[in-house]
């Protein structure tokens, strides 16, 4: 797996990334998981951000089984357990809606909205995360956190080799959803903003932003950042000023054509 060693410590590098780039992957049977070496398995119970922060923060591999203790929300949208048909219906009038359920949504009819609006992958057995610095492992997606700055700067080094317009969705808290899962599910990248959950139990900090790449995608991303940089385009942004000429100190970026009607 030297590549993905290669890939991650160049696009660490390059962009000054502050937390490991990880590789997720799904697997169809539970018993696929024990052939991962040097992997963490957690006994307690736990929600999936906790993985996801062990892996880009302390530089593990960690994973987890269907029938582990992970929180059920978790399990239905990452594909460890298969979702509950009650979940699309209305109860009686009257029902109280349970605590959890309803710090996110106000009414039975907009729970039953969320949790079909939710992409899903489809079930199957385990799940595993690893830095890309040490993963065995080829992954399904490329994970990604930073700050705005960074992240859309891979976006527009993808853009600089083959222009696309990417789509990203926002469905409140879960948001990983959003981009792990959606990118698994289209094989484009997404990007999520991290909801507070993951900010409380997965460390996210205050200005991070999380892009999702189908590992096609990250030779991309190194590729064209090379070529931006050629245009004076890098990482830190160099800051101009805001009431300044800026024929000088953006000439290698901007042309001078000036357009008055």
């Amino acid at each position: 797996m030297a590549k993905w060693a290669e890939l991650g410590r160049d696009l660490r590098d390059q962009f000054r990334l502050k937390a490991y780039p990880i590789g997720f992957k799904h697997f169809d049977t539970p018993e696929e998981l024990d052939q991962i070496p040097n992997l963490k398995r957690m006994e307690h119970y736990f929600v999936f951000c906790q993985m996801l922060a062990q892996a880009r923060n302390w530089g593990i591999t960690v994973g987890a089984k269907n029938r582990d203790k992970m929180f059920a929300h978790c399990q239905m949208i990452h594909g460890l357990r298969p979702v509950r048909p009650e979940m699309f219906e209305i109860p009686p009038a009257g029902t109280e809606m349970p605590e959890g359920m309803a710090r996110y949504v106000s009414s039975w009819e907009d729970n039953v909205k969320r949790n079909t609006a939710f992409p899903r992958i489809p079930v199957g057995g385990a799940v595993a995360l690893a830095p890309l610095a040490t993963i065995t492992f080829d992954p399904d997606v490329i994970i990604v956190y930073g700050d705005p700055s960074q992240i859309v700067l891979m976006i527009q080094s993808m853009q600089k080799i083959e222009f696309e317009r990417f789509e990203f969705a926002c469905i409140g808290e879960s948001s990983c959803a959003d981009s792990l899962v959606e990118c698994y599910l289209t094989g484009k990248p997404k990007v999520g903003l991290p909801g507070y959950g993951e900010r409380a139990l997965g460390h996210v900090r205050d200005e991070d932003l999380v892009l999702a790449l189908p590992p096609s995608y990250l030779d991309r991303v190194l590729d064209g950042f090379r070529e931006l940089r050629k245009t004076g385009v890098s990482y830190p942004v160099a800051l101009a000023g805001i009431d300044i000429d800026i024929a000088a100190p953006t000439s290698n970026i901007y042309d001078k054509a000036v357009n008055i009607s």
